[in-house]
């Protein structure tokens, strides 16, 4: 990080994300040049990861290496800290179809095995909901709940209590 009196004197650009194939093409190279053993899954959750942003990327390649230098998704969602995309789709999905308490069963182990705030998990189900097999409608509602919900948690909510009721809000816009 850069502090902001440096900041303040700096013209700051922005580059809009780059394609996956670029960005992959780039991490294929480079595991190869280090002797990593990329996989496919590995690469695809890198991808998923670094949003477009090779810097990210290459960070969470390195991050990956460090614990083996086999680089699976698994390796690399522990050191992005984020959760699976499967899991949290699943745990909406849940949730969606009525199972609150399997839902929150699921959220319990997203937070508490991969070690995951509050704010983290709404960031990725905000992400997935676009991914989930429902109307545009509640694909609306429910992002209209999320960025409800992670205004309560930024102003301080209790973090199991509003994840809790944001599940319980899926399950009853299931319903409809």
């Amino acid at each position: 990080k850069i502090i902001e009196p440096i900041q303040s004197r700096c013209a700051i650009f922005r580059f809009r994300p780059l394609k996956d194939e670029d960005v992959a093409k780039r991490l294929k190279y480079i595991a190869e040049t280090e002797g990593l053993e990329l996989t496919e899954e590995g690469l695809q959750a890198i991808l998923y990861v670094a949003e477009g942003d090779l810097r990210r990327a290459i960070n969470v390649l390195q991050a990956a290496a460090a614990l083996d230098t086999k680089i699976t998704d698994e390796n690399v969602f522990l050191v992005a800290s984020r959760a699976r995309p499967e899991d949290v789709r699943e745990m909406m999905l849940l949730a969606l179809e009525g199972n609150f308490l399997k839902a929150r069963d699921k959220l319990r182990e997203i937070l508490l095995k991969q070690g995951l705030s509050g704010e983290d998990v709404l960031i990725q189900m905000h992400k997935e909901v676009f991914n989930l097999p429902i109307s545009e409608p509640k694909k609306v509602a429910l992002a209209d709940k999320i960025g409800e919900y992670n205004f309560r948690l930024v102003e301080g909510s209790n973090e199991m209590i509003q994840l809790e009721a944001l599940l319980a809000q899926f399950t009853l816009l299931g319903k409809d």
